[in-house]
C-alpha cells in the first residue's frame, strides 16, 4: 500500500459519510471507495431520503448528486445547512452550467466535484473535508 493511501485511511476511518445517490451503479461504484476509506458508511437514493437520514445518524461529511427525484441535492444541502450550519457537503453532477455552481456556492456547500468522479480528485476532496473537520 501507498504511503499516501494509508495517511487517508488515518485520516477518514473515525468519520462518517452519506452519500446521496438516485443512479444505482455510481452509488455502488463510489460505495466500493468509500468502504475502504470510511468505517461509517450511510446511502440514500433520493434528497429526501439523505435528509431524514442526516437527521437521524448526523455524518460528518456529506456527499451528494445535484439533480434526484422527491427532493435535489440542492434542496437537501440547503436544509441539512439549516439543521447544522457546519456540516461539510460536497455536491457531485454532470451540470456544468454555471447556475448550478452558483446555487451550490450560495447555500455553503464546501466542494463541487464534476460527474463522472475522478477517484484522485474526490481522495484530494475528502482529504480537505477531514482536515476542515478536525480544526
Amino acid at each position: 500500500m501507498n504511503e499516501e493511501y494509508i495517511k487517508d485511511v488515518e485520516l477518514l476511518k473515525n468519520l462518517s459519510i452519506m452519500h446521496v445517490e438516485d443512479d444505482t451503479s455510481v452509488r455502488e461504484s463510489l460505495m466500493r471507495f468509500l468502504k475502504r476509506r470510511f468505517d461509517t458508511i450511510f446511502t440514500a437514493k433520493d434528497g429526501q431520503e439523505g435528509f431524514e437520514t442526516y437527521k437521524a445518524k448526523r455524518p460528518d461529511i456529506v456527499i451528494t448528486d445535484i439533480q434526484m427525484p422527491v427532493m435535489d441535492g440542492i434542496e437537501m444541502a440547503k436544509k441539512i445547512l439549516e439543521l447544522n450550519p457546519d456540516a461539510v457537503i460536497v455536491i457531485t453532477t454532470a451540470f456544468n452550467e454555471k447556475p448550478y455552481i452558483d446555487k451550490a456556492s450560495e447555500i455553503g456547500i464546501f466542494e463541487y466535484l464534476k460527474k463522472p468522479v475522478v477517484k484522485e480528485d474526490l481522495t484530494l476532496t475528502l482529504r480537505k473535508c477531514a482536515e476542515r473537520i478536525q480544526k
